[in-house]
């Protein structure tokens, strides 16, 4: 899948018992993500704003174009994928969005410390790719002249299907145990130190990113299981429940005992 493409995202909030039909009746049609091998794989973040949490508040009054910075790792040792890390930027414009990335060694983003302008500093001499050394001076943009910073780490596991073999027009996600922290530490792959809760057990983020026109089979799903989009957004959640009370708001997320 080219991850440079422009897509479109609609996404699904399911509760446990809508959750396993929906999830059951995509796996009889689609293969599992190449990547994944059809299983579920941990997905660990760290996300960065301004002080002023701007990002948070261009995607709560529906901005129409924005960016949004992330270190992500995939995946975890013995897994369905080994542990992966990239440098992501997720740009929202007019209802149409595009993930761009540079591929970074776990070891450098998971370290005592971690300063995404050093790794910057680090890498972008070996970029080979004009598009790596693009996306490499964005994100510098948005560290000088944005001044953002780490916001919030999360992480949440991912079951992932794809089109059939040749067919990249659709991806879709089910992403549960969304669960987020208060503090900072060390990125670790399938760290599990998240004691905020995000989405109650058992239910489910339905993400589908469409490359092109909406197949009927996914239309067909709609209506089959009344799915009704949810404006949800796993990075406002979270900050919503790292500073609460944000813009007078309360927040339904429970700490584990």
């Amino acid at each position: 899948m080219d991850i440079r493409r422009s897509r479109r995202e609609f996404k699904f909030l399911l509760p446990p018992e809508k959750a396993e039909a929906v999830c059951s009746d995509i796996r009889g049609m689609l293969p599992g993500d190449r990547h994944g091998d059809g299983g579920s794989y941990p997905i660990v973040s760290e996300y960065f704003d301004t002080r002023e949490h701007d990002a948070f508040w261009e995607r709560d009054r529906k901005i129409g174009n924005r960016r949004k910075l992330r270190v992500r790792i995939y995946g975890t040792a013995g897994g369905s994928i080994p542990p992966s890390a990239f440098l992501e930027v997720k740009h929202k414009q007019d209802g149409v969005g595009v993930k761009r990335r540079i591929a970074v060694p776990v070891a450098s983003v998971t370290r005592p410390n971690f300063d995404v302008r050093e790794l910057l500093e680090e890498i972008t001499p070996m970029l080979d790719r004009r598009t790596d050394r693009l996306l490499a001076e964005e994100i510098q943009l948005l560290l000088d002249k944005r001044g953002v910073i780490p916001a919030v780490q999360m992480r949440y596991d991912r079951v992932a299907f794809e089109g059939p073999e040749g067919d990249d027009e659709v991806r879709i996600t089910f992403d549960e145990a969304i669960r987020c922290r208060a503090y900072r530490k060390p990125l670790a792959p399938d760290d599990r130190d998240f004691p905020i809760v995000i989405l109650p057990a058992g239910s489910r983020l339905l993400e589908v990113k469409l490359f092109g026109a909406a197949p009927y089979w996914f239309r067909e799903l709609i209506a089959r299981h009344q799915l009704t989009r949810s404006p949800f957004s796993k990075y406002c959640s979270a900050v919503e429940c790292v500073a609460p009370g944000i813009g007078g708001r309360n927040t339904t997320a429970k700490r584990i005992a």
